[in-house]
């Protein structure tokens, strides 16, 4: 492996597809504004043959790119770090230290199954896109590759342990399976229907609604409507609730078939040091990350998973471009239950956060966090109110900011935290519950702020600075502001480790 890759190698002339595809991605990602000029202009009649030219020569620069990004494209691999040489006009050599590796993901998109073929993604710490990307490889070499790549980290680690690890820990030993059943239950209770909106907000606003009504379906629609349902307000606001639910689940079959696709069969298993998320029916996955880059454990509860006690447990990593690009931006394991979570934890030896079980209970923050905040909103109706006196205008005013204040309440009721030892759990969320967990020794920076009113309360605000991000805790103890500040300084004051 290591002599083969040791002088600088080109990839198949397969790798034309990827580097094909990722042009189209890009020239379609900044071109986007124009999708909705280009599709008003089609509906009026817009036609040229000047489009049908643009469309050929747009075709046959993006091939004649793509071949020579392949022809000028070389790696190869020294002892301690990957090199790449790319680029057309402007030359430019990467360097990726294997140190600095953050995952290494083997996948097999739908366009290279016919030919066998795999690409290696690498990703380094902080990057805001994939560092490298060997595309159209051969499975035995993507696979011999991604295990040299992740090499260092397993030495690392095994460095760190007093007794060694046998030959045994490097096999793959599973840590978690999801049947297809809990895909398809993951896609239900993780859909978010907001996005549905934003898709066909464009769409609706280019349809003719005039003609539509005059329809004969829609004439007996509403005249349905107005016999059977406007009589009564609870009438219309269960059929409102009644038409939002089938939204929701009209959209959650979009989300169940994307989860399956993106996931099954979904495995989680554990080599060494190093965990590996294989998967995927269009586009088949096997992720890697070290265990040691994992800096938060995030534990996820949206409101409807709320209803079938069903968790997704997020490793949050450094900052940057992670394994989970797409939706959610960390490697995860999907629809866990609080005594599947409790069998996962101790499996993850290497994380440095020691704690086993999701706390059942926290500490809130003061009430006085939610009093500077949550009576705002009802400055403006008030004032309107004053103004103008109550009519229907003031009326709507109000609705919405009590709503609005029992949204701040409700972030205030789940803002807390748990002390563990070295260990603390940060809560939070609004309608669903989100558990974070953090090991003091993964600590960047700490900092803790008091305004005049805290000082006499005996309150703080502590920000907790980590590779992956901050964590807040506001209107605290100034106690257990100073003890968790504390532990963390002591604990990181000698540790002269790779922060990352």
């Amino acid at each position: 492996m290591s002599n083969k890759f040791a002088d600088w190698s080109s990839l198949s002339a397969w790798s034309v597809i990827s580097f094909t595809l990722f042009a189209v991605k890009q020239l379609l990602s900044n071109g986007y504004a124009l999708i909705p000029v280009v599709y008003t202009g089609w509906q009026q009649g817009f036609s040229s043959p000047w489009v049908i030219i643009v469309v050929l020569l747009s075709v046959v620069l993006i091939l004649s790119y793509s071949v020579l990004q392949w022809l000028k494209f070389r790696f190869k691999i020294d002892a301690h770090k990957l090199n790449i040489k790319h680029g057309i006009i402007f030359k430019k050599v990467d360097e990726i230290p294997f140190n600095k590796i953050q995952n290494v993901r083997l996948q097999q998109p739908l366009y290279f199954r016919p030919m066998g073929l795999y690409s290696i993604v690498v990703e380094t710490a902080g990057s805001k896109g994939n560092e490298a990307e060997l595309s159209a490889l051969d499975y035995k070499e993507a696979l011999a590759l991604k295990k040299r790549l992740m090499t260092e980290q397993e030495h690392q680690s095994q460095d760190s342990n007093d007794a060694g690890t046998s030959a045994a820990d490097t096999q793959h030993n599973t840590l978690a399976r999801k049947s297809f059943k809990e895909l398809v239950l993951f896609g239900l209770y993780q859909n978010n229907a907001i996005w549905l909106a934003v898709i066909l907000g464009p769409l609706f606003g280019q349809l003719d609604w005039e003609s539509m009504e005059n329809l004969q379906s829609v004439q007996t629609f509403w005249a349905w409507y107005d016999v059977n349902i406007a009589i009564s307000f609870i009438l219309q606001a269960a059929f409102a609730l009644l038409a939002l639910t089938l939204f929701y689940l009209l959209f959650s079959i979009l989300s169940m078939t994307s989860s399956v696709l993106k996931y099954f069969p979904y495995r989680l298993s554990r080599s060494g040091n190093t965990l590996h998320r294989t998967g995927g029916v269009i586009a088949k996955q096997n992720d890697a990350l070290a265990i040691r880059r994992i800096q938060v454990v995030k534990f996820y509860q949206p409101l409807v998973g709320r209803f079938f006690k069903r968790w997704t447990v997020y490793f949050q990593q450094v900052k940057g471009h992670e394994v989970e690009q797409r939706g959610s931006s960390n490697m995860l394991v999907p629809t866990m239950s609080r005594s599947a979570i409790a069998e996962l934890l101790p499996k993850l030896k290497g994380i440095e956060a020691t704690s086993i079980t999701l706390p059942k209970a926290y500490q809130h923050i003061h009430l006085g966090w939610f009093w500077r905040r949550g009576l705002l909103p009802l400055l403006v109706p008030a004032i309107n109110t004053y103004f103008h006196g109550l009519d229907i205008y003031t009326e709507i005013l109000w609705i919405a900011a009590s709503l609005f204040c029992l949204g701040i309440y409700l972030r205030y009721h789940q803002y807390g935290y748990v002390i563990e030892g070295n260990n603390l759990w940060f809560h939070s969320g609004l309608l669903g519950h989100s558990w974070q967990l953090v090991a003091l020794s993964k600590v960047q920076h700490i900092a803790m702020s008091q305004s005049p009113n805290q000082k006499r309360s005996q309150l703080a605000n502590l920000e907790i600075g980590l590779a992956s991000g901050s964590i807040k805790l506001p209107y605290i103890s100034v106690i257990d502001a100073r003890n968790i500040a504390e532990r963390s300084l002591s604990l990181i004051h000698n540790d002269h480790r790779n922060w990352i």
